[in-house]
């Protein structure tokens, strides 16, 4: 049999049949080996590659100008979650398809041109602001590009310029400019009736069918969340600094030693008067002359309206130099003239707080203050390792605690952490970081992590007992359960009474008529548009106003808890000349808009297709 094989594999008619097999092979097999995108490259685009140094170059660059923008360096989950390489593949796939299109139409810049953008580029002038070479090299190399790709750069970008330009000049279709000015420009008047909760108020209450009922429909809105009791120490240089005597030589010594620091600057009460011509500020200047008093000058005047406080204020505190130096001048309730480029100002000084030398018992607390954490800043981190010897013999940190004058705090901390709000001593903004630390803290751990807040700044705590979440039982909030079904017997009484007044108008009654029948009150509106509602008119009830025409008639349920049903009574639509923020917006944006969709169409076009595994591992999912 093996011999029969053998034979027949030598034959020309084996060596056909294989040959058949090999090209059928090749058709659905070999592609994915030898045809296949390699590890060089990110993805294709038509026939142009994306290659992983340039997805790398955008990618980064993203990523970068994201966290200038949050403050927060995204980790490679949460660079997907927000999308950036697809971004980045996004740009450069839209950047290919238009090459591709430009190398078709024959499109994109000479050496000669090439050469020419390139010494006009004012970042690669030296000192005498000509072409540099030197810094042409240093500029390429400080980017991550070698002269060939920047070129390469360049003659693409000029080709996608050339492209852009097809568009330059694309006008906004007038029935487009029609729909933006109307969607600006239109008014709507309405007649309204607020229906509040208080006069639909149900206070029966449910027989234990219907309670029952509701509470098994709404179980999740009676359930508890995880609940996790600690006693919590905070160790910082202010919440030890409590605990510190301080005696009153040293109060006395250090008030010695930053005395400096409590000069008080010299304070004025200053107020202006602006004036519109020298004729109206000549009777200030003569009344200055004959030491007439300022009160007495703007009474006869008539300008006691007109004279504005400035407040109470040092003279470093005044930005306006010529103020300052004419107020600080100035004898207590003084007064002068200024003249500025087109007005007049009197300044007046109504009363003068001199400075010096705060005494000690001015300033008593902050020295006591600045004592009592410069020792305790002394002690820090000596009280730290006697607590972290306690917490290792699994000794309670409490009386370690007690011997500093330190805080713990007993809490039953949940997710959100608004158990901590209360807390002095921790710093500002360490909510998050405690809250994380508590809730990932093993149950059964002896002894939990100290949490690090920064800056000599620390947490500790003991976890004595985790609650998980669970559904409420009835009998646990029979009360609540009760007041939420009232609730939403109200809610529910309150549409019905809409519905059936917008069913009654829609019927032929007029608003009025309906709702003096039940009791109510309409109001009519001034005319107004979907963003110049005003107070008077709920923003929802504004939007809903557009949705129909006159005589429309709806309810819209408000963020107040009230339910609103209007009428619309007129209609005044936007003139050709009104002016429209949504239509200059489209005139400026169309020809970049017509632009997208054009290269979007393009990129369908030619197709694309991704290395998933280049691209997780330049995003660093590998």
């Amino acid at each position: 049999m093996l011999d029969n094989l053998r034979n027949f594999g030598r034959s020309w008619v084996a060596k056909v049949f294989l040959g058949v097999l090999i090209i059928a092979v090749a058709g659905f097999g070999i592609p994915s080996v030898f045809l296949d995108l390699n590890a060089n490259t990110v993805a294709r685009v038509g026939d142009q590659n994306i290659s992983v140094r340039d997805f790398d170059r955008v990618y980064r660059a993203q990523v970068n100008q994201f966290a200038a923008q949050t403050g927060m360096a995204p980790t490679a989950q949460q660079a997907v979650s927000f999308g950036i390489p697809n971004s980045a593949i996004a740009r450069l796939a839209n950047d290919a398809s238009i090459e591709i299109l430009a190398r078709d139409l024959g499109l994109g810049a000479s050496d000669a041109k090439l050469a020419e953008l390139v010494r006009q580029d004012p970042n690669f002038a030296g000192a005498l602001g000509l072409f540099d070479a030197s810094e042409f090299v240093a500029m390429l190399r400080q980017s991550g590009y070698t002269e060939t790709e920047y070129l390469n750069l360049q003659r693409s970008a000029a080709a996608r310029e050339q492209i852009g330009t097809i568009f330059e000049g694309a006008s906004v279709p007038q029935v487009a400019l029609d729909i933006a000015r109307s969607y600006d420009g239109d008014q709507r008047t309405i007649e309204y009736v607020e229906l509040n909760p208080v006069l639909f108020s149900v206070t029966e209450e449910p027989t234990d069918e219907e309670l029952q009922q509701f509470f098994a429909e709404n179980q999740t809105r009676f359930r508890t969340v995880e609940t996790r009791s600690v006693n919590l120490l905070p160790l910082t240089v202010d919440a030890l600094a409590q605990g510190v005597e301080v005696t009153e030589e040293e109060i006395a010594a250090e008030y010695d030693r930053i005395s400096g620091q409590f000069i008080a600057p010299e304070r004025r009460a200053i107020s202006q008067l602006v004036l519109s011509d020298a004729e109206a500020a000549q009777p200030f200047v003569d009344g200055a002359e004959s030491g007439a008093s300022f009160a007495s000058v703007v009474s006869e005047a008539g300008l006691q309206t007109e004279v504005t406080s400035l407040g109470t204020l040092a003279e470093s505190q005044i930005t306006d130099a010529n103020l300052a130096q004419a107020a600080f001048g100035l004898e207590e309730n003084g007064y002068v003239v200024l003249e500025g480029s087109n007005s007049y100002r009197v300044i007046w000084v109504s009363s003068i707080e001199e400075g010096g030398q705060q005494p000690l018992e001015a300033v008593r607390d902050q020295v006591e203050q600045s004592v009592a954490q410069r020792k305790a800043q002394d002690m820090l981190f000596d009280v730290y390792d006697e607590i972290e010897e306690a917490r290792a013999a699994f000794q309670p940190i409490s009386e370690v605690a007690e011997r500093y004058g330190l805080e713990i705090h007993d809490l039953d901390l949940t997710a959100d952490g608004a158990q901590l709000a209360d807390i002095t001593t921790l710093p500002q903004g360490s909510t998050q970081t405690i809250t994380d630390a508590v809730f990932a803290a093993s149950p059964d751990a002896r002894v939990t992590p100290a949490i690090s807040l920064g800056s000599n700044r620390t947490v500790f705590f003991e976890l004595s007992e985790v609650q998980p979440a669970r559904d409420q039982t009835l009998e646990e909030v029979r009360d609540e359960a009760v007041a939420a079904w009232q609730e939403l017997q109200t809610d529910m009484e309150m549409t019905r009474t809409a519905e059936d007044i917008v069913a009654a108008i829609d019927g032929g009654s007029d608003i009025f008529t309906v709702a003096a029948e039940r009791g109510q009150i309409p109001q009519s509106s001034a005319p107004f548009s979907r963003d110049s509602a005003g107070a008077a008119i709920d923003p929802d009830v504004a939007q809903a106003a557009f949705q129909g025409g006159e005589g429309y008639a709806n309810y819209v349920s408000t963020q107040d808890g009230d339910v609103v049903v209007f009428q619309v009574t007129d209609v005044t639509p936007a003139t050709a000349d009104t002016p429209s923020q949504v239509a200059q917006a489209l005139e400026v944006d169309f020809p970049d808009l017509i632009f997208a969709n054009f290269v979007e169409g393009l990129r369908s076009d030619v197709g694309i297709r991704i290395n998933e595994e280049a691209l997780n591992r330049v995003i660093g999912l590998e």
